[in-house]
């Protein structure tokens, strides 16, 4: 029997998730709590196996009280109810700090950030707050919760690019996070991103679509500005402790003819993008995609986890009745860092495999964020789409379509090393282990935790 604790401040959350997860012969719920404080007390009686937890409670919040249980009750699993892509933590920092030092340069500099994923909790950080209040600072909110728009909370940001100067951008799918940016922690996740440079800038050139498309997005009536200068902060002593940290990075500068040799020579550079208004968007980037794959007889996909609605299992079959050999990489469940994700897989990679992919189950010490597809030995996507509902339906996405045999061959030697260490599945059901793929058993803190989230996110699966 798995023992789950039920922490939400909203009553009708809380009875809606107690009525789904009682309804499981294999479940049971304890307890539930309203704040942080009935959390910990709740712990220390019952001793639940799941925590489901929630971020934003009163008295005693869920960062503080995840941070207390895992000091005290280590085996104790806890699934955050509510996300982020960028904290104020040790790399959000880095990143203040270098952003204000820039300002200090004369630099001017626009930040924009998702209102909820970033924005909604940023506003509580003394950094944000003080870069916020620099005369060469301006920093929009996309979509912030807005209770008179209940329906459009849902619609997210999910663009991560940086734009330097007037000829150079690096885009794909890295948060910032100290699971993802920095040396702060030993396992992390393992992302790529495009450096791109023009050599020859002109208005049909990617940096210029890249800039076309945040100023549109910038100028939308959904961005709100956010300045606030109550606060202080030393965000110069930040910009030096980054610089002490990785002082490779400011000391060491390539020549002009180390960079050029560094670089990779690509025939054209393309945006792809989802519609840019917090709405249901017209999945014109996965129709892009798809297309694409259904050009060629060999595509390599690299993707986080796997969450497709009806439509794209069928466009995926589509592609494969083609003849096009398609072979899709994934974090496997033992080692995939996103339970969502790894949960949804749990319960449809049979559907999966029906559309004739070939899955390879990656099973490594760092777990995979790279969104990528090798479509033949030319085409590469890459960027921050997941191949799941939300990515396709809901969240503005970018992803370049880079013309390059260079870099494809580069990425496909990579991801071949990948899956040496995978578990590949084949559409007619075999199974083959790669030569360095070593078995992991899951804990039964984490079976217990997909058991409880196989049985509440079905009927929230599009929103995962």
């Amino acid at each position: 029997m798995i023992k789950v604790l039920i922490a939400d401040d909203q009553e009708l959350i809380r009875q809606s998730l107690q009525i789904v997860l009682n309804s499981r012969s294999d479940i049971m719920v304890t307890d539930v709590a309203s704040n942080g404080q009935e959390v910990i007390r709740s712990v220390r009686k019952n001793k639940p196996d799941v925590i489901l937890m929630d971020i934003r409670m009163p008295k005693l919040d869920g960062v503080q009280c995840t941070k207390i249980i895992k000091e005290n009750y280590p085996q104790i699993k806890i699934i955050i109810l509510t996300t982020f892509d960028f904290w104020d933590e040790e790399s959000g920092q880095d990143v203040i700090g270098a952003l204000w030092a820039a300002a200090e340069r004369g630099v001017r500099v626009q930040v924009l950030l998702d209102g909820i994923n970033g924005g909604h909790f940023l506003p509580m950080s003394r950094n944000l707050c003080q870069l916020s209040s620099h005369e060469n600072v301006e920093i929009r909110l996309y979509n912030p919760i807005n209770l008179l728009t209940p329906w459009k909370i849902n619609y997210r940001m999910h663009d991560k690019y940086l734009i330097a100067d007037d000829f150079a951008y690096i885009l794909g799918g890295r948060n910032t996070d100290n699971r993802f940016l920095g040396n702060y922690q030993e396992h992390y996740n393992v992302d790529r991103d495009i450096l791109v440079y023009e050599t020859e800038p002109g208005a049909g050139q990617s940096y210029q679509q890249l800039m076309n498309y945040f100023e549109a997005v910038w100028a939308l009536p959904c961005c709100k500005v956010f300045k606030d200068s109550r606060c202080e902060s030393d965000l110069a002593g930040c910009y030096e402790q980054t610089a002490q940290r990785y002082p490779e990075v400011f000391t060491d500068s390539l020549t002009t003819a180390e960079w050029e040799s560094a670089t990779l020579a690509a025939y054209s550079v393309e945006l792809w993008s989802n519609p840019i208004e917090p709405e249901n968007k017209t999945p014109i980037l996965w129709a892009r995609m798809v297309d694409a794959m259904a050009q060629d007889s060999n595509v390599l996909v690299q993707t986080p986890y796997i969450i497709c609605s009806k439509d794209m299992y069928e466009d995926l079959r589509t592609v494969c009745a083609a003849g096009t050999r398609t072979d899709i990489l994934i974090n496997a469940v033992e080692s995939g860092t996103n339970p969502f994700g790894c949960t949804d897989y749990l319960n449809q990679k049979t559907h999966l495999r029906s559309t004739g992919t070939h899955i390879y189950e990656y099973l490594g010490e760092q777990a995979q964020h790279t969104k990528a597809v090798l479509i033949g030995e030319d085409l590469t996507l890459a960027g921050s789409c997941n191949f799941d509902m939300r990515s396709v339906y809901l969240d503005t996405e970018l992803m370049l379509a880079i013309k390059s045999p260079g870099l494809n061959a580069q990425i496909r030697a990579q991801l071949d090393v990948l899956k040496e260490s995978s578990r590949h599945m084949s559409p007619d059901g075999s199974i083959e282990d790669g030569p360095s793929y070593v078995p992991r058993k899951l804990s039964w803190g984490k079976e217990a935790m997909y058991a409880v989230l196989r049985v509440i996110t079905l009927p929230f699966r599009h929103l995962l």
